[in-house]
This record gives C-alpha cells, structure tokens and sequence, in this order.
C-alpha cells in the first residue's frame, strides 16, 4: 500500500525500464497479455519487484499510459480528513478473453477494501467490471474507489485538448481555476453522457465513460450544500476527471461515488471562484458494503479535435444505446398548437403570445419559484432574479405591477400584483424566446391543415400577429426593435427600451420569408410582408464587417452596434440565402458566405460554437443555428464543405443531448417539476455557465438532424431526429398525462439534473417551448412525408 501521491511515480519506475526491455526484443517473464488495440499497443499487466501487478498500455504509435496501482481509495474520517489509499493487484490471472485481477487495500483501522475486477478488450475498447467490498467498518468514515490511467510524465497539460459533452471542448479546459489548478473533476449527473477525453499532440486521444451510470441521489444529497459531506450507500452517481501531477504526467479517471471540486460554470459564471469547495459524497465504509460499477477506455487518432469529438461522442451514443418512449405525435401536435393559439392575446389591432406565463397556474407574467426549500436554505438555484438558467427575469418595482395587474384587468385577464415576471409579459418579441413570428407561422399552417372554424380562429390570429409586428417594428431605415409592448403598441425589447440581437430578430426573418413561401404556394401574396423582411436584409448587410463578422446587438430606430461579438454571426445566413433565392441579387449571398466563413474560422474548425444563449460561453443553440446556416448555404450552392462543416455543427449540438436516464431523488418531497420515473433521454444542456441545466430547445432541430440524415444516408442522424422528436416530449402536459401542470400544452421552460436535481429557477411557459416542440413535427413533415411517418411512430 503506499499515497495516492506515489502513484505517477512508481508506475512510471516501473514501466519505463519494462518498455526499453521490449523494444530491445528481451522478453519479460511477469507480463501477461490481455491483448492489442488497433494502433498496435499492448495492454499488459505487469509485475513489480514488490510482486504486485499493475497494467501497462504501450507500443505501436501512440502515447502510453500505465497505472502500477490501480486499487485506490479516498478513506474520509470529517472535516479536511481524505486519506488516498492504493495498492497493485496482488494476484492476475487469464479466464478466457478477461484478466481477472484482486487486489486488497489496507485502511489504517480495522477496515479493508478487497478488489475483484475484470478486465476485457474489444477493438479499440479497454473495459473494467469492478466490485469492490469493504471487510471492518469506521464509523462515521465514507470512500469512494477510483480507477485512473496515467501518461508518460513528458505530458503536460498545455499538451491536450479536452473534451467533455456540454461542457469542454478544445483548449480551454474552462478557465479559471481550471487552469490554474491543472485539474477537472465532473459528477456524472451533470453530463449528457459522462464521458472525458483528451487529444494529445500528435492526434492520438483516451477516453473514458461510465457504459453503465445509474445516477441515484437522495433529497439530503441533491440539497445539501456544497460544504456539506455526505455518506450513504444509496449514491450512485460517479464523477470522470483528469488532473496534471507535477513532473508525473496527466491522469484519466473514474470514481464511485462522485466527490468533486464544486465549480459550476466553464468559462462563465462560477469558473473563476479562487478555492471552491469539494462536494465531498461517499459510501459508508461499512463491513459487507459492496460497490460494483463499469468503466471503459477507448483509445483513437484524429487528424482534428471535430473527429475526437466525434468519434468520442458516437462511442458514448453506442454504449449508452438510449431509448425513447413513443409518445402519440398527432395528439401531441393538437395539444401543442391549440394551447398556443390560447395564449394570443388581442388588444385593439394588436395580437401576440406574451413572454412569460406561469406553467402550473397559468397566470400570466408569474414568477413561480421552484422550490421553497431553495429559498430557506438559501442555496445554489434557490430561485430569485439571479437563479442558473433563467432566460432573463424581471425587476418590475411594486407600483409598476400594480398598474400592469390594473391595466391587465381591462382586457379580461386577472393578474398576482405580487408576480416578479409582470414586466416582462405584455411584450411580443421576436425569435429567441419570443418567436412570434414562428408562432403565426404555426398558426397558419395548421389552419391550412384544418379548414373549419377552429382553423379559420387561427388564421386570423396567425395574421394579426404578423400585421403588428410588421407595422409596429419598422425595419427601414433600421429596425425599430425586436417586437412591441402590447398595451401600449409601441416598439421594445422584453426588457423595455429598443434595443435587440441580431440572433433574436434573423431567427425569425428566415421562419417569415419561409411562410411567405408557403402563402404564396396557396395563392396568397403578401408583398407588404416580404418587404419587411427585404428591408431588414438591407439594412443588416451594410453592418458586415471586414472580417465577415456581424455586431450581435444594435440599439433599435439607429441600428447602432452596441457591442463588438461577432459570435453570433451565424444566425442571419439562413435569411440572407433566402433572399438572394427570391430577388436573385447575389449580394445578400455573399454576404452569408463571408458570416459563414467567419463563423467555420473562429469557432467551427475549433469545435466549438458560442453566444446564442448570451455572453460568450459555449451552447447548443450555438451549434443547431451554425448548422442550419451550413445546411442554407449548403442546400443553395451544394458546394460539400458546407454539408461537411453542417455535420460539424450537428455532430457538436448533439452531444448536448443526455443520453442516460437520471433518476429523480430517492425520497424526494419537495416540488419536483421533473417528475419521478420520467425519463430523461432527449433533454438537451443549456449552456457551459449553466453545469447540469437542462431543457428542449433541440427539439426544433429534428428536420435539421433529418436532412443530415436524406444528405449524408448516415442512420446516426435518424436516431438523433428520433430521439430529439419522443425524448423532448417527456414533461410536455398532454390529454391524460397532465402532471401537476395547468393542462394539456403546458411544459416548464428548465430542470436541473445534477445538484438540487429535478426543478428549475422557475416553472415558467415561454413562447419557445411550444415553438420548437411544433417546429420539431410540422418542419419534418414539410421535409418528408414519409419519413415523418416512419419516426413519429418510433421507427
């Protein structure tokens, strides 16, 4: 038994001299072989003088790897008090195709750990099945077992780049005290798949995923704060990370349960904390307490970190292998856009779906905070103005909702005063969150779909909507902001003032020029409409910097820049391609090919996409828009480098996706908004600020993931539409499935899936919710009938 500390060390006196002996062509008489990876290294397990066994990867092209101790364990007796324990296999034997190898580790009292694990490759795939029990108990004493490979100690962490889905992609390796400490350590439950890989210098990379994760947390766990230890043999959730030992290389491990370094966001907010604590979370050590868990190495070369990430991400997609339930797609349809058209309001000559409204009572403009224990304890996500992964609360003050409640009394609707969203819901906005435009499109697609009065109610509705927009939210000379106040009719932000994003305003101008197209298949013009749309393009290409790049935000009536990111320069591609198609002026083109060009440049080439969600942290939003502005240029020029850097995108977007059920807390009784035994498969990452926050916004890119599918015959791309189409639509209120939600339509905007698991800052509608769930249907329909057919009955 020796620290933890000696591990690099030891392992490296040990196999350095093992691998000049094979390379000199002598024969070592304590090896035993499990077998060869493709890249032509040996897997061996090698015995030390001391006669215990460690495993040794190395030979052939890539970077070795070894561990002389491969028992380890973290023995926790309070407050700072972690001992790092670890010992060799004290007996390697051959069974078959596996290595069964034992190991016992000694604790400094009466308890002991005894290892049996199994070791088996099957192509590039190195896999441990692994039961650990303890034999003698200390009270009040919690471990965790970790298994960890190690580089050669030339590696250096400025060497690698990193992935990890959701979170990390390329370089960064998240800033901050990432950087500064040289160390990761990510509980499973806050991973689309948990899942860690690092590319070396030359290409080579190592991964490691939990095949098998259960997940399983308590009440007491999932809302204890971060200081606060917790031992209990119901955890089972593990954590993968990596960490630089000076002089000794990088390490890659796995361990049960997963203790971790809290730190919650990469490269945004909570990144930058100087000492944040560890989230300490053990088993008991408890005599007869036995753990059993998987783990699996892959071991592969890419000419780029796209192809890692690719490769890396398929391999977790394989082995998870997730499952969605069907759900019935027509009813779904019919729910979702009947509670939509609902949510219209008129006033005068204006309509619009307004910004926020209250999922469970359905109140307009409440801010329903989550959960009340939050508060109480005043912990991480506890709800309030600043909670993770809300969209933008408000910040009305007291008389200010008093006179929006007393207004909301004049057209019918009755209101809380007391509600903190109150400010935010009389605004019609475009794109993002708002779509309204997307939302008439809806609307009249399924009036076209349904001719009878129930349809007739919609046109009119879909209409009138895009009449105001149109005549309140000028787009010439510049826009006049990014949608309108109801009561007032008067242009604005959702936050008041004029000012809007370029992401906000373009998403939707590309939905308008596509449901002027379908007008007009039907024999309707709307020329006033298409001028609107025209004069946006305009006045947007004269904003195109040198470089290809767009401003994302402009102060509305000027159409000033107010900020420099050109991050979001993807979102008008898809318009601008629209509107050389329809005016044949190819400089609307050309400039999407610059953006687009710029977009691959900066951030595609590097893998990663930022901005959409806000700031500059990495999203998915990110990726599914950057992917729709290479299908547009694709679909327009087919040129392939475009269909080749949109699989790029979609390849990046998906690994957002969680493709492992996470358990809702044993025991829970506070008010989970993600209901227990509901699966999780299909929820979709926030963004990098937001570790562990999920919600459906993917769900509009299942014709996306589609047309990858019909342009590429890759099947990979139908399971993710497939998924993206049923898994989305979990926590979605339907006919008989109402959960605790207002009724059928209704779905909350978020959810947490790591601590303080199953609830969001708020349980909030927002316009997007329905949007994207309906985008996600009538877009494939219109993409292919039969392959519509085929996915919506989970084909």
């Amino acid at each position: 038994m020796i620290k933890y500390t000696s591990f690099t060390a030891l392992t490296w006196l040990l196999v350095a001299p093992l691998a000049s002996a094979q390379q000199a062509g002598t024969i070592a008489t304590d090896r035993i072989s499990l077998g060869r990876l493709p890249n032509s290294a040996s897997i061996m397990f090698v015995r030390a003088d001391s006669g215990d066994w460690g495993i040794e990867i190395a030979g052939g092209s890539a970077p070795s790897m070894a561990q002389a101790k491969p028992a380890q364990i973290e023995v926790f007796t309070g407050r700072d008090n972690a001992r790092q324990l670890g010992a060799g296999y004290q007996s390697v034997q051959k069974e078959g195709d596996a290595i069964v190898a034992i190991a016992k580790v000694a604790g400094e009292g009466r308890a002991a750990f005894a290892f049996e694990d199994r070791w088996t490759l099957s192509g590039a795939v190195l896999s441990l099945s692994r039961k650990v029990k303890v034999t003698g108990t200390e009270t009040n004493a919690g471990f965790y077992s970790a298994i960890r490979l190690t580089t050669a100690p030339t590696v250096k962490w400025e060497d690698v780049k990193c992935l990890i889905p959701g979170l990390l992609y390329g370089e960064t390796h998240g800033g901050g005290v990432n950087s500064r400490t040289k160390q990761l350590e990510i509980r499973e439950d806050y991973l689309s798949a948990p899942l860690l890989g690092f590319q070396f210098q030359d290409g080579n990379w190592a991964a490691i995923l939990d095949p098998a994760p259960r997940g399983d947390t308590t009440q007491e766990e999932t809302l204890a704060s971060a200081a606060t230890t917790i031992i209990d043999e119901r955890i089972q959730f593990g954590a993968v990370g990596a960490r630089e030992i000076p002089n000794s290389g990088i390490e890659l491990g796995f361990w049960l349960p997963g203790t971790a370094t809290d730190i919650r966001g990469f490269g945004g907010r909570g990144g930058g904390a100087e000492t944040p604590p560890v989230r300490r979370r053990y088993h008991p050590v408890k005599a007869g307490f036995v753990q059993n868990y998987q783990v699996a190495f892959r071991f592969g070369k890419s000419e780029s970190l796209g192809g890692m990430e690719r490769e890396a991400w398929r391999w977790a997609w394989q082995s998870l292998n997730p499952k969605v339930i069907p759900v019935d797609v027509a009813a779904m349809r019919r729910a979702l856009i009947d509670h939509l058209s609902d949510r219209v309001l008129v006033v005068d000559d204006r309509a619009g779906v307004p910004f926020v409204i209250d999922s469970v009572s359905g109140k307009p403009g409440s801010f329903r905070p989550a959960v009340s224990e939050m508060a109480r304890r005043g912990g991480p996500g506890a709800g309030g103005t600043n909670a993770p992964g809300s969209r933008g609360r408000g910040g009305a003050s007291a008389q200010q909702n008093q006179e929006l409640a007393a207004w909301a009394k004049t057209v019918g609707i009755d209101m809380d005063p007391s509600a903190a969203e109150l400010e935010l819901w009389p605004k019609i906005t475009m794109g993002f969150c708002g779509k309204n435009v997307e939302v008439a499109d809806q609307l009249l697609q399924e009036s076209d779909r349904d001719p009878s009065e129930r349809g007739q109610r919609m046109r009119k509705l879909g209409t009138m909507i895009l009449e105001s927009l149109v005549r309140i939210d000028k787009m010439s000379p510049a826009p006049a902001a990014e949608g309108f106040d109801i009561r007032t009719g008067q242009a604005s932000a959702v936050r008041g003032g004029t000012g809007f994003s370029l992401r906000a305003t373009a998403e939707d101008m590309r939905t308008m020029v596509d449901l002027i197209r379908r007008e007009r298949a039907r024999g309707r013009q709307h020329p006033e409409w298409f001028n609107w749309v025209k004069g946006y393009c305009d006045w947007l290409v004269t904003k195109q910097r040198d470089d290809g790049s767009f401003p994302g935000a402009y102060q509305g009536g000027t159409g000033e820049a107010t900020g420099n990111s050109g991050v979001t320069s993807y979102a008008p591609v898809p318009v601008l391609v629209r509107m050389t198609e329809e005016t044949g002026d190819r400089k609307y083109l050309d400039s999407a090919v610059r953006a687009a060009d710029y977009i691959w440049a900066n951030f595609g080439s590097k893998c990663v996409f930022l901005g959409a969600t806000g700031g500059e942290v990495a999203d998915k939003e990110s990726g599914m828009l950057s992917m729709e502005a290479f299908l547009a240029l694709y679909e327009n020029t087919k040129d392939a480098k475009w269909l080749e850097r949109a699989q790029a995108a979609g390849s990046y977007a998906e690994s957002w996706i969680w493709i492992w059920n996470v358990p809702m807390p044993i025991g829970a009784t506070y008010e989970l908004g993600w209901k227990p035994g509901v699966p999780t498969v299909g929820v979709n990452g926030i963004g990098s600020n937001d570790i562990g926050g999920v919600d459906d916004y993917l769900d509009w890119a299942v014709p996306s993931y589609a047309k990858l599918y019909l342009y590429t015959k890759d099947e990979h791309y139908l399971e993710v539409a497939r998924v993206l189409l049923h898994g989305t639509k979990a926590m979605l209120a339907l006919p008989g499935r109402t959960y605790d939600l207002k009724g059928p339509g209704w779905q909350q905007e978020h959810w947490r899936m790591g601590p303080i698991r199953g609830i969001g800052a708020h349980r909030t509608w927002l316009p997007w919710i329905s949007v994207n769930h309906l985008h996600g249907i009538t877009g494939l329909e219109e993409l292919d009938k039969d392959l519509y057919q085929r996915l919506a009955n989970g084909n």
